[in-house]
């Protein structure tokens, strides 16, 4: 017996809804180490999972900024979240400068 494929839904955002302290700790160490499930998105940004547990502590914690997109994401009906560099900034979303 066949079965539907599932089917996931993502949505973009800036990259300016994370501190450069995040965007940092997602450039510089491996994806198979961070604190989600996630990858590079070539040199624009991060696609990640919109994880709605931040279950991890110390440094396997989310960082609280990324959390809140990933919670903003969670509550727009997406389980995935990009952010690219070259797209909108979200209103009632924290923006950071750097």
């Amino acid at each position: 017996m066949t079965s539907a494929p599932e089917i996931r839904r993502f949505i973009v955002v800036s990259t300016g809804h994370v501190t450069e302290t995040t965007a940092k700790l997602l450039d510089t160490i491996p994806p198979s180490r961070w604190p989600c499930l996630g990858g590079q998105y070539g040199d624009y940004g991060w696609f990640v999972y919109a994880h709605d547990e931040n279950a991890g502590v110390g440094s396997d914690a989310i960082p609280d900024d990324l959390f809140a997109v990933m919670t903003w994401a969670r509550s727009q009906g997406c389980d995935y979240l990009l952010l690219d560099c070259d797209a909108d900034q979200v209103e009632g979303l924290p923006h950071y400068e750097w």
